[in-house]
């Protein structure tokens, strides 16, 4: 039986792209970066932004990591709001708390802005605890998923998430994975890790945690 559900939060509770991107192009223009295709800046929804800067631009960590803190000056005076949740995303999570899955989000976005982000879309009502991403980047997906986790069976939680980092994560923490296809990641990337099933709309993901 599953014990408790770990939910990432970009691309898979919420489509947060519209303010992820605005902040992105903020960030290049200011240091002169060309505009990128809109099919590469699709790429930076979900992952680290350090490592997400580099794979895309070809820089350096350093510039990055300079790119990065000006998408952070801009991202909290408003594009983080502009975020709309899924469809079917609430009653998914209602019929999970119901039946007494404990529920918490494991999120690459910093927690100064994640628990932001969730208490305003009202997700506080259905979640116990959110573990984010520290500014520095020193956690990993795996020990964030680990932290929601705590003293409860691995085998007992599962985690949700739209990306490759969401399955490697949750295959390094010893969680079972369920993909979800609507959000930003590539399928047949995740398949590359261990995988309960792909949800192709949040009102399955309830079902594939039920046949856990």
């Amino acid at each position: 039986m599953t014990e408790k559900a770990i939910f990432d939060l970009d691309g898979t509770l919420l489509d947060t792209s519209p303010g992820i991107l605005e902040s992105v192009r903020f960030s290049l223009r200011k240091y002169g970066y060309p505009e990128l295709s809109e099919e590469v800046m699709y790429t930076f929804v979900g992952p680290p932004l350090v490592d997400s800067y580099m794979r895309c631009l070809g820089c350096s960590r350093e510039d990055a990591e300079k790119l990065t803190a000006a998408y952070r000056e801009y991202y909290p005076t408003g594009p983080m709001f502009n975020a709309v949740p899924y469809g079917g995303i609430y009653d998914a999570l209602a019929k999970l708390k119901n039946r007494g899955v404990v529920l918490s989000i494991a999120t690459s976005k910093p927690a100064v802005f994640s628990s932001r982000v969730a208490a305003r879309f009202g997700f506080d009502r259905y979640f116990s605890e959110l573990r984010g991403a520290d500014l520095q980047g020193k956690l990993s997906k795996a020990d964030l998923i680990r932290a929601c986790v705590g003293q409860t069976d691995p085998r007992g939680c599962v985690m949700v998430g739209d990306t490759q980092y969401d399955a490697e994560g949750a295959y390094e923490a010893g969680v079972p994975f369920i993909g979800v296809s609507y959000g930003f990641g590539d399928r047949e990337k995740m398949k590359k890790y261990p995988t309960v099933g792909t949800a192709d709309h949040p009102s399955e993901i309830a079902g594939f945690i039920s046949g856990l």
